[in-house]
């Protein structure tokens, strides 16, 4: 095998070969290291010495932008935040300036709805495991055309499955960092057992978490039941759930809320199983390894939070933030 030398020019084409024609959906890229943005995505690259790449050591989080206003964004940035004190990562500017820096992002694609991805890793450096060979965290954000999500899981719901991973010890598990081999293997197993999700346990055989989602159900004593927080990811999804579900418990759709131990017999014989992310909201599960949730249909807490999410995205200012367009 005679290996070539490529030229600068060769890798930058206009259409490079390696290029997938999936990163059409990518729309710009802030780069500290580079300090500006691209939009061409033959450019969005990161330095193979970034310890994000070889070690997975860095933090990231994803939200959304609906008609020009970004959904959200302060409590996704306060969660990066304590990410970053857990694992002793200097964030590389403070919170107002990477505000800024998303928003500007977002202003330069143009576009009013998209899904915004920001990356802080521990820098450049060597390739060994030591952060302290880096001198300087760096800042990625990519924002890129919005996920589709299956018709389906509104109209019929969905499956899931218990995972057969091991959950993440409660330390790694609060950290949003990039290293997501088990996330990404619990995804893996969904797709094997041809179900939408995967549900991990705790190391007491409780249900704790999705492999990105956050998940509750609904009692058949209508109550809302969430697992405790100590061992899992807190979700900024599910927190603005709790928020919302405020209002079923004053119109008596329910009863209460409850942040508890939830055994795998209590999922089996609630009626309504949820799960809840970023790019979907609300997503209904209607059978469970198998086990026909209620009636297997969509539920009506279901379907009056998806409501609730979808007039929270464009009408709760408290909660969004307008994007710069010029």
């Amino acid at each position: 095998m005679n290996l070539k030398i490529l030229s600068r020019n060769e890798i930058f084409l206009e259409q490079p070969k390696w290029r997938d024609p999936g990163r059409s959906n990518y729309l710009a890229m802030y780069s500290s290291v580079f300090g500006g943005v691209v939009a061409d995505p033959a450019l969005m690259i990161l330095p193979m010495d970034d310890h994000l790449v070889h070690r997975g050591d860095g933090i990231f989080e994803a939200l959304e932008c609906v008609n020009g206003y970004l959904y959200n964004l302060d409590a996704h940035l306060s969660r990066l935040q304590r990410s970053a004190q857990l694992i002793s990562l200097d964030l590389p500017f403070d919170l107002g300036t990477i505000k800024q820096i998303i928003m500007e992002t977002v202003a330069i694609v143009g576009v009013k709805d998209c899904i915004v991805r920001l990356f802080i890793s521990r820098g450049l450096g060597g390739f060994g495991p030591n952060p302290t060979e880096c001198h300087k965290s760096n800042l990625y954000v990519v924002a890129l055309k919005g996920e589709s999500v299956p018709r389906h899981f509104y109209t019929e719901g969905a499956s899931a499955v218990t995972s057969q991973i091991p959950i993440k010890p409660a330390f790694f598990a609060r950290v949003k960092s990039c290293n997501y081999l088990p996330n990404a293997l619990a995804h893996l197993e969904a797709h094997r057992n041809k179900v939408d999700f995967a549900i991990v346990l705790d190391q007491q055989g409780y249900v704790a978490e999705g492999a990105t989602e956050s998940i509750a159900i609904v009692s058949k004593q209508k109550i809302f039941m969430y697992p405790k927080l100590d061992n899992i990811l807190e979700g900024t999804t599910l927190l603005r759930a709790l928020e919302l579900v405020k209002e079923l418990i004053k119109k008596e759709d329910l009863k209460r809320i409850s942040c508890t131990d939830i055994s795998l017999e209590e999922v089996y014989n609630s009626s309504e199983m949820l799960v809840f992310g970023t790019s979907m909201n609300v997503v209904p599960i209607v059978k469970y390894d198998g086990k026909t949730i209620d009636v297997g249909k969509p539920g009506p807490v279901f379907r009056r939070l998806l409501e609730l999410f979808q007039k929270d995205k464009t009408e709760n200012k408290k909660v969004l933030t307008l994007i710069p367009y010029t």
